[in-house]
Order: C-alpha cells, then sequence, then structure tokens
C-alpha cells in the first residue's frame, strides 16, 4: 500500500514526516519518536486549539498515561525548536486547556512512503566470444542477424584468437574460483564484514516496552508493556501491526521472556505484585492457559537450545557469593558451575546456552575493576571457566549464541564513557568483535536472535531526565526545574540540597557527567565540576560548605570532597574500586561502598581524609547516614530479597534489618525522614516507600505524583521536596543484516 506523508516547512524548520525528521537549515535537529510524533499533530493542525486530552489520544491511543508525560515531550520540542515556555516562538500553552502551534506552516510537497521493493541480486561473470561463422554458412557477415562482427577478410587469426579466448576465459574462472574461496573464508573469518549493511525496523510505537522476545523463524515478536504499575503481555507479527494480548494488564511482573525452539510456546518468569519469587511458566505463542512449570527460579534464566535446561543465578547473601546454577526443567540434576563473589557482579541477563548444549556464556567483571566487563565460556562436562581473549567493556546486558555456533551477540557499553549500549558480534572461539549497530541509541533488557543469524530483536531506549520541585505533600503545585534534552540526564545520577535552598545536581554532557547547582526557582543553573570526568552523587554537608561526590577524574572509582563551589577538589580514598559516597551531616565522615576487599563491604573516612575504616564484614549498599550521624541506612548486598539495615556508624554493633516493599529499588541511595524515625526509598515503578524503625510493615510515601521517581530529596527545612522525573521511552527494534 502506498502512502501519502506530507513535508511542512515553517521559519527555518522542516517537519519531514516520511524520514521522521525535524531539520533546521538543512541540518538534523535530535527528537526522540514520541515528540516527533507531537509535533507533527501540532504542525498539521497549526493555529488550532489543541486539548491535552486530544493530544494524548493522537500520539499515545489507547494508552492511560499523566499529564505529565505530555508536557516532557512539549519540553523536548521547545528545546528542539530552542524556545521556552516563558517565551514561546512556536508552541503556546494555553493554561487548563491544551496547546496551539502559532507559526506560519507551508506544505511542500508529497512523499510516497511505504512501498518496499524486495529483489534478490545475483553476481554473474558473461564471457561473450566473437563468433566466426561455420564454413557451411554461406551467408555474408555483415548481413547475420546473430552477430555484430565485422566481415573477416582472412582466417589467419581465428585460431590464436581462440587460444587467447579460452585461456582468458581459464584465466577467469580461476579468478573467480579464486575470489569465491577468499569470500567463504574472509566471510567465515572477518567479522568486520559480516554485518557491514544493516536494516532496522521499529515494531511498537507505544514506548512503554519493558522486555521482547524474537520468534525462532524471525515471524513472531513477544513483549511486555508496563503502564504504570500494570504489566501485560503481548505478541505481534514482524512483518505486520497485528497485534495479540496474551495477558492483560495487571499488578505482576514478567521476566526472562524466551520462544521454544520450535516457536510454538513463550516461556517466562512471572511473580504476582506482593511476591518476591518469580516462577516459571510455558504458555502458546498465540495465547492459552498458562502452565507453572517450576516455582522460584530467579528473575532471569536460560534455556538450552532443545527447552531442556536452564541456567540462572543463586545469591548466598551469607557468604556473600553468586552460584551458576543449570538444571533440568523440573528442577532436577541440579549442577552448581562455578561459584564467584558477589563483586564479580554476574549479570542475569548474558546466560546463553551454546547451539549444542555442551557450552554457557556469561558476563561479569574480571575482579579488577566494576567498569572492566568481559565474556566467560563455562564448559558444563568439565565446569572450567575462561574468559574469551581479553575485550573488554563498561557493561554487558545480555548475551545470545548463534544458532550456528559461529559467536555471540552481545549488548554492551564500550570502553569511552560517551558510549551507549550497542549490539555487537563475538566470534567464537577467536573472540574477536565487530559490532553491528553504531547510532546514539542505547539498547538494553532484550535481546534474540532468529535461526538464521540475520535478524536481532533489541528494546532500543531514549531517557529524558528533569528535576522537579513541590512544596512537601502537595504534588499539586509541583514545576519543572531544569529543560535539558535527551541524553542530559539531569538529577539522574544524584541531587542534595544546601541549606540555602539550592538544589546540587549531577547532569551528563557530550563528554561526561559533571556537577551542577540551581536555585530552587530554576534560575541561576551553573555547571562546578568540569565535564571531562565523571562525577555524580554529591552530598553536602550540613553547613553547606563541603561537598562529597563519586569519580573517576584519578582514572578509577575514589570518594572526592570539594567546596561548593567545586574549588579545592581532593581524593579521599584509594584502590580504585570506591563508590556510593553519604556525607555524615556533621561533616565528621564520609561513608562508602568499597569492593577494594573484594566483598563490598561499608567503609569511612574522615571528611579531612587519612586512612579508612572498615565498617562491615558483609557486603551492602547505598548507603545514607541519618540526620544525627549516628546511624547507616543500607540495602544488603544484592539479594533477590532486598532487606533493609541499620547500622551504627562505627560499625560495632550488628545490623537492624528490615523486609523491604515488593519491587523495592534502592539504587541511587535513601533518605531518612527528618525526624531520623525512619527511611525512604525507592519503588522500581511508582513512588516511594517509607519503613518505620518500629518494624512496621512499609507504607507508601503521600503526596507524591503517581510517577517513576529516581533521586529525590527534602530541602533541610522539610518545607519544600525535590525529585528527578523520567521519560523512558521504550520500543522494540528489529536489526536484519541485509548483506
Amino acid at each position: 500500500m502506498i502512502a501519502v506523508t506530507r513535508i511542512y516547512e515553517f521559519d527555518e524548520f522542516r517537519v519531514d514526516g516520511a524520514q521522521r525528521r525535524l531539520l533546521r537549515d538543512g541540518q538534523v535537529v535530535p527528537l526522540h519518536s514520541k515528540a516527533f510524533d507531537l509535533l507533527l499533530v501540532l504542525v498539521r493542525n497549526a493555529g488550532n486549539d489543541l486539548t491535552k486530552d486530544e493530544l494524548l489520544n493522537a500520539v499515545w491511543p489507547g494508552q492511560i498515561l499523566e499529564e505529565s508525560n505530555l508536557a516532557v515531550n512539549v519540553s523536548a520540542i521547545r528545546r528542539a525548536l530552542g524556545e521556552n515556555a516563558a517565551q514561546p516562538r512556536f508552541v503556546v500553552t494555553i493554561p487548563g486547556h491544551g496547546y496551539r502551534f502559532v507559526a506560519r506552516v507551508r506544505e511542500v510537497g508529497d512523499q510516497l512512503v511505504g512501498v518496499v521493493i524486495e529483489r534478490e541480486t545475483f553476481a554473474r561473470v558473461s564471457v561473450q566470444a566473437e563468433e566466426v561463422p561455420d564454413k557451411g554458412d554461406s551467408r555474408p557477415l555483415a548481413t547475420r542477424a546473430d552477430t555484430k562482427l565485422k566481415a573477416v577478410p582472412t582466417s589467419a587469426f581465428a585460431k590464436p584468437r581462440r587460444a587467447l579466448l579460452m585461456l582468458t576465459t581459464l584465466g577467469v574462472l580461476v579468478v573467480i574460483g579464486a575470489g569465491f574461496v577468499w569470500w567463504r573464508h574472509a566471510r567465515a573469518n572477518n567479522t568486520a564484514g559480516r554485518f557491514h549493511q544493516i536494516s532496522y525496523k521499529q515494531l511498537t510505537n507505544n514506548g512503554i516496552v519493558y522486555n521482547a522476545a524474537l520468534s525462532p523463524d524471525g515471524k513472531l515478536f513477544a513483549f511486555v508493556m508496563v503502564q504504570k504499575a500494570k504489566e501485560s503481555l503481548r505478541v505481534g507479527q514482524t512483518n505486520g501491526t497485528e497485534q495479540i494480548e496474551l495477558r492483560p494488564p495487571a499488578e505482576v511482573s514478567y521476566e526472562g521472556l524466551r520462544f521454544s525452539y520450535d516457536g510454538s510456546s513463550l516461556f517466562y518468569g512471572f511473580a504476582e505484585r506482593n511476591s518476591i519469587k518469580f516462577d516459571l511458566y510455558r504458555m502458546a505463542a498465540l495465547g492459552g492457559v498458562p502452565l507453572k512449570l517450576r516455582e522460584n527460579i530467579g528473575s532471569w534464566f536460560a534455556l538450552s537450545w532443545d527447552d531442556k535446561r536452564l541456567a540462572f543465578v543463586r545469591e548466598d547473601t551469607e557468604r556473600a557469593t553468586q552460584s551458576i546454577v543449570i538444571s533440568d526443567l523440573d528442577g532436577s540434576n541440579e549442577t552448581v558451575i562455578a561459584t564467584l563473589p558477589a563483586t564479580r557482579a554476574i549479570s542475569r541477563r548474558s546466560f546463553s546456552w551454546s547451539p549444542d548444549g555442551s557450552l554457557l556464556a556469561f558476563a561479569a567483571n574480571d575482579g579488577i575493576s566494576e567498569s572492566q566487563n568481559a565474556l566467560y565460556v563455562a564448559h558444563l562436562a568439565s565446569r572450567e571457566v575462561r574468559q574469551l581473549p581479553p575485550t573488554y567493556w563498561r557493561g554487558i546486558d545480555a548475551v545470545t549464541w548463534l544458532k550456528d555456533g559461529s559467536g555471540l551477540a552481545v549488548i554492551a557499553q564500550g570502553t569511552n564513557r560517551q558510549d551507549t549500549n550497542q549490539l555487537w558480534f563475538v566470534a567464537y572461539p577467536s573472540g574477536e568483535v565487530s559490532s553491528i549497530t553504531k547510532d546514539l541509541a542505547t539498547y538494553n533488557v532484550g535481546l534474540s536472535a532468529s535461526d538464521d543469524g540475520r535478524s536481532f530483536l533489541l528494546v532500543r531506549l531514549q531517557q529524558l531526565n528533569h528535576i522537579w520541585i513541590m512544596p512537601a505533600g502537595d504534588s499539586s503545585k509541583a514545576r519543572q526545574i531544569t529543560f535539558g534534552t535527551i541524553g542530559s540526564s539531569d538529577g539522574l545520577l544524584g541531587l542534595d540540597w544546601t541549606p540555602k535552598n539550592q538544589i546540587v545536581y549531577a547532569s551528563s554532557t557530550g563528554g561526561g557527567q559533571s556537577i551542577w547547582t540551581v536555585e530552587a526557582d530554576g534560575s541561576n543553573a551553573k555547571q562546578i565540576t568540569p565535564p571531562e570526568s565523571d562525577d555524580a552523587l554529591p552530598g553536602i554537608t550540613a553547613d553547606g560548605r563541603t561537598m562529597v561526590f563519586a569519580s573517576n577524574r584519578s582514572g578509577q572509582s575514589e570518594i572526592w570532597r570539594a567546596n561548593l563551589d567545586g574549588s579545592d577538589a581532593r581524593q579521599l580514598t584509594n584502590c580504585g574500586k570506591n563508590s556510593q559516597p553519604s556525607v555524615s551531616p556533621d561533616g565528621e565522615w564520609v561513608v562508602y561502598k568499597s569492593n577494594c576487599d573484594g566483598i563490598g563491604s561499608l567503609w569511612r573516612v574522615s571528611l579531612d581524609g587519612g586512612q579508612p575504616q572498615r565498617l562491615t564484614e558483609r557486603a551492602f549498599s547505598w548507603p545514607s547516614v541519618s540526620p544525627d550521624s549516628k546511624w547507616i541506612a543500607a540495602g544488603l548486598g544484592t539479594p533477590v530479597k532486598y532487606q533493609l539495615a541499620i547500622i551504627p556508624i562505627d560499625g560495632h554493633q550488628s545490623a537492624k534489618l528490615f523486609d523491604a516493599a515488593p519491587l523495592t529499588n534502592i539504587r541511587l541511595g535513601m533518605r531518612w525522614s527528618a525526624d531520623g524515625k525512619s527511611i525512604i526509598y525507592r519503588d522500581q515503578r511508582v513512588g516511594l516507600w517509607r519503613q518505620a524503625l518500629d518494624g512496621s510493615a512499609p507504607t507508601r510515601v503521600p503526596g507524591l505524583p503517581p510517577e517513576k521517581i529516581y533521586c529525590f530529596g527534602w530541602s533541610r527545612d522539610n518545607k519544600l521536596f525535590a525529585y528527578t522525573l523520567g521519560t523512558e521511552i521504550r520500543d522494540v527494534i528489529l536489526v536484519s543484516n541485509t548483506n
């Protein structure tokens, strides 16, 4: 079918609906998918008032979304167009109603889209010989219809020419044969050329996909959609738009989505919202009654190619270890393949069986640096584990073995700070690496490959983070105070308050992560650390004079201190494996997590520097010092069941433990209440939880927006609440090799 998509122009801008591009004076202006859709709706209706509901229905049909999602995308459009809400040039806010596009728009033409011509191209060598007539043919050469040769007065050169022709033909055939052999060898051994030409196809357009899987034949894909606190399971065709809802939205969790080897079934981990254990289920790929196969298999698992065996990680928080376990599908014949310290941080999503079932690939850090991750292969018969030739990534998210056994597809982040997660191919057993995707997007969570190794299913992530301010407990008066573009991530990696109601926060830039300050009304934003390094997780002493933060400016992960303006920066720790700092309000100590001991225990160091002191023998994470500087709140290791711990700041007493709420997320830190009687932490989906120290059950923190919150904190007088909201736009992408 042929569809017509128009091109619109206004001032120096052009909106190309066919190419889905915004251009300014011929240069592409980055704009994520949903923001572009919203811009297209506004431009097409230039001069007309559009209500918020009309815009939400046009851009997110059939989805229930908060108006803040619309506001975030309008903000992205304004940044792309170089305007702000106070002085609108193109997009005007109609208070209490919606928006209007006010520029004069010109339609400059139509483009035909949706026409796909598929063809096969055959390389052919054709040798055309000059033809000499048989003696029996008495027709003049000039009059013969089947030749373009001129008459030759003598046959003296016929035999030498025929011999030369035969030699030439033989030479061409030899070259062709040699070229074919070389091509076969290069195709098998030169990974750089294997994925030289690829195409992208976006399979979903709702921005709320969490995980996805591709059927072995590449024709179906299954995916999980997350809407607020509810998840649903769906399946669709890669060459169509029809989708089937397998499981309706509910307050449950799906993990580890996989098709069976023949594509007829789906395997997945499933947990009720109030449960901490995932069970393994199987159901027909096109719908049916789910069948529980096994209980408590962990959130992620890997299936062997014949669907008969499982691989997963088992945590031992007492011993601070992670074990790689394989078993039959029903749980029998369980075997521990290897046990590593928890600090090696095995990537659960990285398990992948080789096609013959003899090997298991996985990713972990190298034990030297948390930011040096490598691929490992376990030989299941001998239980020998070896690292593939040392190619390192800053992080490895997912791995899948290709069915022909030639290598593995890997989602990983390169060694440079500005690298995003991309798709790579790692040849086996050589370990030679080549990139498949080389774009500005980030890919994570989902990765699967078709049996022919030509198609890969990924989940593309685009994220936009801003800081918001509201009076404590009154979300109706919340207002956005930072307005970065895609990738700026204001407040994603830490924020804190000064006594003068300034907010200190981390923000990514083109070259790295730096620390900024901004007034509570959004004015006077100022960068206070240079962008060349990764500075994050700022914490401010009670007197407002000193800032503590994590940084790699020395080349490794360490804890630093500086004046509030960023001057007089000094390194407080050594060994290169220190992170997650929390400064005591009295300015005496900095508590932090250290992997220098190979465990990930908590340590403290004086704000003036000196010899660090170990506080715990076990692995804890994301410490937070209480308002009276006497206690530390932290998470216990990396267990499937989260526990919160209260530890004396001198470490001389045992920790008091609390079971955390379902879907707890302590990453990016916890906060103490102003009275020191409870601790507050994040939910993976919506809002925050409060745990009272009297041991009562955790409760929701009231008066917050119904959104996923990242970093957060209350002002020193407890009157204002700052928090980071993010728009995570996740869609399913099919990457195909067109070589």
